[in-house]
Order: structure tokens, then C-alpha cells, then sequence
């Protein structure tokens, strides 16, 4: 193979205009090369021994309310109706409007695992002896925001009800995977209200991950919970009326969204700031510019600017971020359908094999997320491989060997037997392969366009003749390509939130051929060459079934080990390469900045901790 793409990328940086990167996690989390978050700098314990880098600090008791939040968005909703089909521009502004009866349990100075729910709308909950019954206590006390029709009432166990009727008689949404009525693989069968307390969700089986599908706040998902007005004295896709902590004030379309503090929100602990002011900001130079200015004060600074913003204003706090998420980035999805009128050459594992082993992971990893230069500051950064997900505390290290066993070569960076691998499947197939349209798309921001087409790169390396399209995500995108279960042509650089943070959730809503129709699973089909038709690989299904109903976390890990060392041999979608600790920039004056970490409650990508923090104007930008 020639010089390779990232050796030559390492030496050319690419051009300093950039937008936004933005995007939906997922299980939990933003695109890294858009690094959130933030903290102060000064007189804070500093981390991994470099005076750049600061440590979050708990200042919970000394939070006071008040003040304006100044964070920004690179383009608006497109409405407002967060249990509709998911929009990666509305999941921060419906979780602060709208609430889910359990969250996530944030970790505390580190990452969450996901693996616990705590109390939110319900109060209590619990399963029967068998796990087929969800019984919630909601909470008492809690109103609707005063607004009209619904005018402050107070919420009870009917909101629940009426909630799921409506989530499940939307057709642009992932009901499918969760409505037993429209798919006999989901899991919830029915939701009923004894009284007005009580909450009982029937299940089809017991289902390992559901309390986090409840807690998910992210558009088109379970978790949302609406007024039994909707649709019936207000208009959810024009307005928001939530029992969250802040009220939709204003929102002029291309300029700005501003959000008050709810004064009869329920839980006094959370949500000190009393505004919040969002300009919608296109451009990522102009949004820099503002950050650095301190008219933002937090923002996605890419990887390869946080070194010199923070040299150009040392004010503004540096963080480390580890890693915590399922869903790859940017991650190759195949077309099973016909291209030009052929047979698509991903039907041939060997294809999908050589593509995996032709990605130069350490080289990748460095350039894509600025790894070396942050190392000769004297700041550590880890690095991790991709498998089938992304890196979290269940994900395979492919570099251990002895661990993850002999798939592991599948992730190895090997171009002369990738070479061979795709040279004997295209004289299987007939000759020249035809062009391949590789479909990005347009809302993602610059650092998903700058890896997708890396990965164009390494396709075209191998002997691919990728052409690059870009695509608009709600006209095509979300109806034509993420959501078909690979009945297109091409390839797709899929990414989005997965149905909860779950890990198993997560295979199930990517890689089980029985999941709705919405859940862009990708292992439809299996070693006897039925890619595409449906029928599904029976080892996958296998697996990823007996995790659903493993209750034990520990037996379920063991399985997902085994789904992931699998599906590295048969690679029905390739990741890419993997992900490094990243960083988080923002102003001192947020304070308790990144102390409590992926908590559901607040989707953000810059500022995904709000309930949790406070402005402290005595530090800058405001001092």
C-alpha cells in the first residue's frame, strides 16, 4: 500500500474554518472531536501534573442561584416535539423542558457506567418475582409548568398513560422498539394506571436494560414525558410545556432560543441558573471567537484548537475527559442493495474484513484527536480501539490478545493481507468493483465530515472507488438511509443516540434482526450469505437475546465479550478506529463544572451538566 492517507494528514492539517461538531450519542455522549465541558483554572488542584490542565472541584455547598447561562447551538429545531423522530438540535432543549420518570446515575468526578437509575418523576419502583412487571410510584408534588391549557396542574400517574398512548401513536419515532403491539421482539406490552400514583408496565420478558430506556431523554425515545394536553389544547411541535426546570421564553428562528428557570420546579437542589440564553451560531469560527471573547461559556472547541485557545486565553479552564460510550462514531454502514445494477461487493465478508484491517488505528487516533501534541505539553492521554461499539468499561481491548482472542486480527492494521483479502473477493465478483456512493451527512459539523472522509480515504487506499455524498438529515438521512436496515446502496456513516445508554441496549437496537423498524440495526443477515433479507445471523440474535433476559451484570458482560469478539470476524459494519481521552473547555464562572458526569437529565454536548451547576461571578468570564 502507498504512503498512507494519515501520514500525509499528520503533515497537512486541515483548514482552519470549521463548524460546529454536533451530534446525538447517543448512549450517552457528543461527537469527542467536539470536546464539552469545562471548569476554572485558577488556584484548582491541576491534573496529570501539567499546569494546563485543571481538576473539577465539588462546590455543591457553596451554590447559590442566579445569573444566565450563555451556551449556543449551531442550528435550531426543526420543532418542538421531543417524542416525535429524534432531532440531535432539540434533545438539549427537550430535557430541560420535559423529565422521564427515572435518570441516570451520574458519576461523581468520573464516568457513569450506566448500570443504575435513580428516583426522578417516580419516586420508587419495582419488578415481580418473574421480571415481566414494572410497577412506579410517581412522585407527588410535582406541577406542570403554568402555562396554558395545561396551567400548573398537578402531574399524576394519567400523564404516564397518555404520555406512552401518544409516544406509540407517532409514526416518526422508535415505537417500534419498545410497543410490543407493533413488534412482537419489543418489550413493553402494556401501560395502565390503577390510581393516580401508580404506574405498572407489563413486559413481554425480562428485559435487562429497560429502567434505561426510561431514562432517556433524547428525541424519538422512550423517555420523555408529556402532558395529557398534548395534542389536545396545545401544540407540542410549537411549544413546550414540561415539568422540567426551565420554560421556553423566546425563540426566533435563526437567531436565538432563551429559557427561564421554572419557579415551581419540584426539586430544589437542582438548577441554579434562572436563564438560559442559546444564539444559534452556524459558524465554527464565529462560535470560537465568541468563547474565547467569554460571551459563550462553553463550546465544542475541536481537538486541534484547544492547545492554542488555551494559550491565547489562559482564563478559560482545560479538562481530560474519558470516554464513555457505546455507539461508534462516524461508524461504515453497508448497503446490502444492488450498486449500478451489481450485486453490493459487502456481501463478501472478505471485503468487509480488508476494510477493517486497512485502517491505520494508532495513526488516526493521534492525528484525529491531537494525541501527540497534548503528550509534548506533558498531559497523558489514553488511547482505545473500536470493536463492534465504542469504549466503555464492557468494550474488548482487540490490542490484548490473550483476551479478546484470534478476531482480534480483524482490527489489526495489516495492508498486505487486506490487500489480498479484497483482491480475491473482487475476482470472485467479477471483475472491477463499481463506484461506491459513501453518504455523509450535512448537520454533523466539520469534524464528522474531516473522519468520514479519512475513511474515504483508507476505502480508496485499499482499491475502493468511494465517492463522497453529502445528504440533508431529515429529508434523507432519518428516512431513507439510518433507519433501513441497510436496504440501500453504498455506504452510510451512521451515528446517533441508540435507544438507552445501555450497553446491551445497545446491540440490540444496532445488531438484533428483530428490532423495530426505526432501529438501524445492521446484522440483518449472516455467514450463509442472506445479508439483507432480514433473516438475521442466528449467533448474534442468539447472543444479544440471552443478554436482554441476563439480569446479572456480570453474566450479561461475559456475553457481550462474546458478541464482540463474533462480530469482529464478520464485521457488518466497520468502526472506526477508535477514540482517545479527550478535553473540555469552558469558563471558570461555571461552576461544579463536570463534577457530576453523564447525567441524563441535561443532553448537551457543551454544557451537559446543567442541573448541576452553578455561576460563580466572582470568577471570570464576569469578574
Amino acid at each position: 500500500m502507498e504512503a498512507s492517507y494519515w501520514s500525509r494528514f499528520l503533515k497537512q492539517r486541515v483548514g482552519r474554518r470549521r463548524s460546529l461538531a454536533a451530534a446525538g450519542s447517543l448512549a450517552g455522549g457528543s461527537l469527542l472531536l467536539a470536546a464539552c465541558g469545562g471548569g476554572e483554572s485558577g488556584g484548582e488542584e491541576k491534573q496529570g501534573g501539567s499546569s494546563l490542565l485543571a481538576t473539577p472541584a465539588d462546590t455543591s455547598k457553596q451554590a447559590k442561584r442566579g445569573g444566565t447561562v450563555k451556551d449556543s447551538v449551531n442550528r435550531e429545531p426543526g420543532h418542538f416535539d421531543g417524542q416525535a423522530q429524534g432531532q440531535v438540535q432539540l434533545n438539549f432543549f427537550n430535557s430541560i423542558v420535559y423529565e422521564s420518570l427515572v435518570r441516570n446515575k451520574p458519576g461523581h468526578l468520573q464516568p457513569s457506567d450506566f448500570a443504575e437509575v435513580e428516583p426522578q418523576l417516580a419516586e420508587s419502583w419495582e419488578f415481580s418475582g418473574d421480571g415481566t412487571q414494572l410497577t412506579f410510584k410517581v412522585r407527588q408534588g410535582v406541577k406542570w409548568q403554568n402555562r396554558p391549557p395545561v396551567s400548573g396542574r398537578a402531574f399524576d400517574a394519567q400523564d404516564v398513560v397518555q404520555s406512552w398512548n401518544r409516544y406509540v401513536g407517532l409514526v416518526s419515532n422508535n415505537r417500534a422498539s419498545n410497543a410490543n403491539s407493533l413488534n412482537p421482539s419489543a418489550p413493553i406490552v402494556s401501560v395502565t394506571a390503577p390510581d393516580s400514583r401508580t404506574v405498572v408496565v407489563k413486559l413481554k420478558e425480562p428485559t435487562s436494560y429497560i429502567l434505561q430506556r426510561y431514562t432517556s431523554m433524547v428525541t424519538g425515545e422512550l423517555g420523555s414525558i408529556y402532558p395529557r394536553e398534548a395534542d389536545g389544547g396545545f401544540d407540542p411541535k410549537k411549544d413546550q410545556i414540561g415539568t422540567g426546570a426551565y420554560m421556553l421564553d423566546k425563540f426566533e428562528p435563526s437567531v436565538e432560543l432563551e429559557y427561564v428557570r421554572n419557579p415551581d420546579y419540584w426539586d430544589k437542589n437542582a438548577a441554579y441558573p434562572d436563564a438560559i440564553h442559546v444564539p444559534v451560531v452556524p459558524e465554527y469560527a464565529t462560535g470560537l471567537s465568541q468563547f474565547k471573547s467569554g460571551s459563550i461559556y462553553s463550546y465544542g472547541v475541536l481537538a486541534q484548537d484547544q492547545l492554542v485557545t488555551k494559550r491565547d486565553v489562559p482564563r478559560i479552564n482545560l479538562y481530560a475527559v474519558t470516554p464513555r460510550l457505546t455507539n461508534p462514531l462516524f461508524q461504515m454502514r453497508f448497503g446490502w442493495q444492488p450498486i449500478d445494477g451489481k450485486k453490493s461487493p459487502f456481501l463478501d465478508i472478505r471485503i468487509r474484513q480488508a476494510l477493517s484491517m486497512s485502517l491505520e488505528r494508532d495513526s488516526y487516533i493521534d492525528a484525529a484527536y491531537n494525541v501527540s501534541k497534548f503528550e509534548a505539553e506533558g498531559i497523558p492521554v489514553k488511547t482505545y480501539y473500536d470493536t463492534s461499539m465504542s469504549h466503555n468499561s464492557w468494550t474488548l481491548d482487540p490490542r490484548d490478545k490473550k483476551t479478546f482472542g484470534d478476531n482480534a486480527r480483524y482490527y489489526e492494521y495489516n495492508p498486505n493481507e487486506a490487500k489480498k483479502l479484497f483482491e480475491a473477493a473482487k475476482s470472485a465478483y467479477g471483475g472491477d468493483l463499481p463506484p461506491v456512493p459513501a453518504f455523509s451527512v450535512d448537520i454533523f459539523g466539520a469534524a464528522y465530515a474531516q473522519n468520514t472522509e479519512v475513511m474515504n480515504n483508507f476505502a480508496r487506499a485499499l482499491g475502493f472507488n468511494y465517492v463522497g455524498q453529502t445528504i440533508n438529515y431529515n429529508r434523507d438521512y432519518l428516512p431513507h438511509y439510518v433507519t433501513k436496515r441497510g436496504q440501500f446502496s453504498g455506504v452510510l456513516y451512521g451515528i446517533g443516540a441508540t435507544t438507552s445508554a445501555d450497553v446491551t441496549d445497545f446491540y440490540v437496537w444496532k445488531y438484533y434482526s428483530k428490532s423495530g423498524e426505526t432501529s438501524g440495526a445492521l446484522g440483518n443477515g449472516g455467514p450463509d450469505g442472506s445479508l439483507g433479507d432480514g433473516s438475521g445471523d442466528p449467533q448474534v440474535d442468539s447472543l444479544i437475546e440471552n443478554a436482554r433476559h441476563e439480569l446479572d451484570a456480570k453474566k450479561r458482560q461475559q456475553i457481550i465479550a462474546d458478541l464482540q469478539r463474533h462480530l469482529a470476524k464478520e464485521q457488518y459494519a466497520v468502526s472506526p478506529p477508535g477514540v482517545a481521552d479527550s478535553f473540555s473547555m469552558a469558563w471558570p464562572i461555571l461552576a461544579n463544572f463536570r463534577v457530576w458526569q453523564n447525567d441524563s437529565r441535561t443532553v448537551s454536548f457543551t454544557i451537559p451538566g446543567l442541573m448541576t451547576y452553578w455561576l460563580d461571578e466572582s470568577k471570570p468570564p464576569a469578574a
